[in-house]
């Protein structure tokens, strides 16, 4: 069901972006739209050090060009304004983006073939029994389904411009699956059990007011435990969201952490100053883990041994300048970007 969504995603946005390389893409679609600026990356209690700070070193990228790309050579799917890319971003080099797509009758001609094929294999959902399916299988069934899901939403309703729009979008796609009907929401919140996002403050609002509700064969259909680490195999289909792929039963526990990794290599970087910056998506899932104060070492942990030891060494250099205590560690964090995007990863 995702190689066939990808397909038809791949082949709409490849029609309505012309001749240009996904590369180029990527590039002029964030030069054009930068999400934010990097003034709001600081505390308020740094303020006080903007002095000091203005004659502390910038990083000199030449020198760490092993480390940083280039001006020449910078390719990063979450670009902001002020923020330094990784020479290496990991995986998500390799992935297919699709930044704008069309929907018209004309257009939806080139994935017609793979229309059929999705929905013949929607329709089979129903003769599936999820709750016979072990752990393991029901975590990359239902990741899996819940990807197909809302790419089929967005062809079908649109791509929602709010997230109370998204959230409605998620109650209306629905599959039947084993004789029971589900849709986004209910398998996003209740049978993966993923808690309300906090970085998206009006659907974590909804959720606490609508009180998802599922029966009791429903809920024998999904995880048993939560597994935080789904939160970078859901894409929804906007900007920061991670990257689309898909998940195996024999190795989805291995898949999901290579999600996180490739996801955390892929979106961060550091400001000029040696600052990490870090999207609100993965800001709010590590202070799960750890304090604000510790997160920069956290997600440092996560990274190739070159960039961990390059950030631990900002961290050191930003201490030697004056940012004395926790504001030294702390991160600078980039707001969710809601506009459309897929990445697709191979």
């Amino acid at each position: 069901m995702i190689r066939c969504m990808r397909n038809i995603f791949v082949s709409l946005g490849e029609t309505s972006a012309g001749s240009k390389s996904s590369q180029e893409t990527a590039s002029v679609s964030s030069r054009e739209n930068p999400p934010s600026s990097s003034t709001s990356w600081w505390s308020p209690s740094e303020h006080s050090r903007i002095s000091r700070w203005a004659q502390s070193p910038r990083i000199d990228i030449q020198k760490n060009s092993d480390v940083l790309a280039t001006e020449s050579d910078v390719f990063d799917l979450y670009t902001v304004q002020g923020k330094l890319s990784w020479a290496d971003i990991g995986s998500y080099r390799s992935a297919t983006e699709v930044a704008s797509m069309s929907v018209e009758e004309k257009r939806l001609g080139y994935a017609s073939d793979e229309l059929w094929r999705f929905r013949n294999l929607v329709e089979r959902l129903a003769r599936v029994n999820p709750a016979e399916l072990s752990h393991n299988e029901k975590l990359a069934f239902w990741i899996n389904i819940y990807n197909a899901m809302i790419m089929h939403a967005y062809l079908a309703y649109g791509v929602p411009k709010t997230d109370l729009k998204l959230f409605s979008l998620m109650q209306k796609a629905a599959y039947t699956v084993g004789g029971h009907s589900y849709n986004a929401a209910t398998i996003e919140y209740m049978t993966l059990k993923m808690s309300p996002p906090l970085h998206r403050p009006q659907i974590a609002l909804l959720l606490s007011i609508l009180k998802l509700k599922v029966s009791d064969e429903q809920r024998q259909a999904g995880i048993s435990t939560p597994e935080p680490l789904v939160s970078f195999a859901l894409s929804c289909g906007m900007h920061s969201s991670p990257a689309v792929r898909i998940y195996s039963a024999e190795n989805v526990g291995e898949e999901l952490e290579e999600a996180q990794k490739d996801y955390i290599q892929a979106s961060v970087g550091v400001s000029p100053r040696g600052k990490l910056i870090v999207p609100q998506m993965l800001h709010c899932f590590a202070k799960k883990s750890v304090d604000d104060c510790k997160v920069a070492l956290w997600i440092s942990r996560h990274l190739p041994p070159r960039q961990a030891a390059f950030v631990e060494q900002c961290i050191h250099r930003r201490q030697r300048w004056g940012f004395l205590g926790s504001s030294s560690s702390k991160c600078g964090i980039v707001p969710f970007d809601s506009r459309f995007r897929y990445l697709f990863l191979p």
